[in-house]
């Protein structure tokens, strides 16, 4: 009877251990997977947007903390042996990911100087056909080639702001091969959309839409409320 005992506490566990082992072995792969992923971005031959890792990014935070636990309370040795791995590799995983985004801005400024020289032929005469005089700054040779999800420029009055939206929508253009119909130029006063007009649509024959931040809004309200009319407010001139 005790022998009976024993043998069904041997498979109850043993049962245990090996359903344990296998959760394990898959938090593994995850995160071999997620490094994978995160190589493979640090290595790109581009501008790595935001859009292109957060959700993943956030989508892992449980696992690396699962694995932060065992770093801290001394048993990653233990899990380490038990699955194929080793602190070391453990380790670098987990700063690859802690460190990911101060890694990936870096990668991402070398990849702008990088582009500034590539293509300094082309950013030097980007706007030939508006004014062959104009020559972009470094500042706004930066604009032009970030190609981040959201990109705040400040900049005063006489900074070249519309020179440099002018430069940015012919980039995306030549360089991202981005349809003009996709891209929305909005400025707050009639005066300034003219001046956008003038060099995107007039000079460098860039047919995209542009307009003021109401006549944008009044167009998307009307969208979706065609049965209401009424104009809003006039934009400043």
């Amino acid at each position: 009877m005790i022998f009976i005992h024993f043998l069904n506490w041997l498979k109850l566990f043993g049962r245990k251990n090996t359903q344990e082992t296998s959760e394990q072995s898959e938090k593994l792969l995850q995160l071999r997977k997620l490094d994978g992923f995160l190589r493979s971005l640090l290595n790109a031959d581009h501008y790595v947007a935001r859009s292109e890792y957060q959700e993943r990014f956030d989508e892992a935070t449980g696992l690396v903390s699962w694995f932060q636990v065992l770093k801290n309370s001394g048993t990653l040795k233990n899990f380490c042996r038990r699955n194929g791995s080793s602190e070391n590799e453990i380790t670098h995983i987990l700063y690859r990911y802690t460190s990911f985004p101060t890694l990936i801005d870096a990668q991402n400024e070398q990849f702008v100087r990088m582009k500034m020289d590539a293509e300094k032929e082309y950013l030097d005469t980007i706007l030939r056909d508006c004014d062959p005089g104009i020559l972009l700054d470094e500042d706004q040779r930066k604009v032009v080639l970030t190609d981040e999800d959201y990109c705040l420029v400040v900049a005063g009055a006489g900074a070249g702001k519309t020179t440099t939206v002018a430069a940015k929508v012919k980039y995306l253009v030549d360089r991202q091969h981005v349809d003009p119909r996709d891209i929305l130029v909005i400025s707050y006063t009639n005066k300034a959309v003219n001046e956008l007009k003038q060099r995107i649509i007039g000079d460098l024959h860039i047919d995209c839409p542009i307009a003021t931040f109401h006549s944008t809004g009044n167009a998307i309200l009307r969208k979706q409320n065609p049965e209401k009319t009424d104009e809003m407010p006039g934009s400043p001139g």
